[in-house]
């Protein structure tokens, strides 16, 4: 799990923004499926908004390249000692209207592949929700993608941190992971930036025998750094990391994001 450095909330309202949460409708209504967008194309699907659905994420063809103000890459790579009024008002212009909680963070990253030993679909959402009624299989998210240390929360709550690359890490420079490799070693913490969302789920019908009952899944999608965070996952060193995690579009409550920056807060000042 990450440790919160430090957070503050802003207020977005973008006329033409880069980035986009999608629900379309459905015969005159909201659809259940919600998708988030890059420059209107479906990048991720993301499930729906029932609480009792298991949680998700599936790469699709939208997500394929960086997303990040040119204004920001300096203080990035540099890393992150706080907050930065300006380069928050910078990242601002990319992300779709609503509230966000902004947070520091420090992880280190793993590298979890699909149907391995780590990845969250095959194992802990199966023991919870077993698989899927029709297909007889575990989730497929289509991607490699990275995880934090899991925690409890307690009364059968588990918290379970991801950091969701925009493209695979077949698409990386040999050159820049060596030099991310280098500021690694130094001990230096680079800072990659990510569009976040909270997933708080458990099934309706809770079977005897798991101790764990509820899933809050904090999701972190990967707008710039991946060549910060697969460095840190080979390295098995910290990084830091920007999240603008998006409270409207979560499928979680403002007192359940309260509670998990609590958590992330107190586990940083124990450290």
């Amino acid at each position: 799990m990450s440790l919160l450095l430090e957070a503050t909330h802003i207020k977005v309202e973008a006329s033409k923004p880069v980035l986009g949460f999608e629900q379309p409708a459905y015969e005159g209504s909201v659809g259940w499926s919600r998708y988030l967008t890059l420059e209107g194309e479906p990048a991720y699907f993301i499930g729906g908004t029932c609480d009792t659905c298991a949680f998700l994420f599936e790469r699709m063809g939208g997500a394929n390249r960086n997303v990040s103000p040119v204004e920001t890459a300096g203080a990035l790579r540099g890393g992150l000692r706080g907050i930065d009024e300006g380069l928050v008002a910078n990242v601002s212009n990319i992300l779709p209207t609503g509230n966000y909680r902004v947070s520091l963070l420090e992880l280190s990253p793993t590298l979890v592949m699909p149907g391995a030993q780590g990845d969250y679909f095959a194992n802990e959402q199966v023991e919870l929700w077993g698989t899927d009624a029709f297909w007889g299989l575990p989730h497929h998210p289509k991607t490699e993608y990275y995880r934090a240390p899991r925690v409890m929360l307690g009364s059968g709550k588990q918290l379970f941190e991801f950091v969701v690359p925009m493209f695979p890490k077949g698409w990386l420079s040999e050159k820049t992971l060596k030099v991310y490799a280098d500021r690694l070693a130094a001990e230096e913490r680079p800072t990659a930036l990510a569009l976040s969302v909270l997933e708080v789920r458990g099934p309706s019908t809770r079977e005897e025998g798991p101790a764990v009952t509820e899933h809050w899944c904090l999701a972190h999608y990967l707008l710039d750094g991946h060549h910060k965070t697969y460095a840190a996952s080979l390295a098995q060193k910290p990084i830091t990391l920007l999240s603008f995690l998006a409270t409207s579009e979560s499928v979680a409550t403002e007192e359940n994001v309260d509670h998990v920056l609590e958590v992330l807060t107190a586990r940083g000042k124990v450290s």
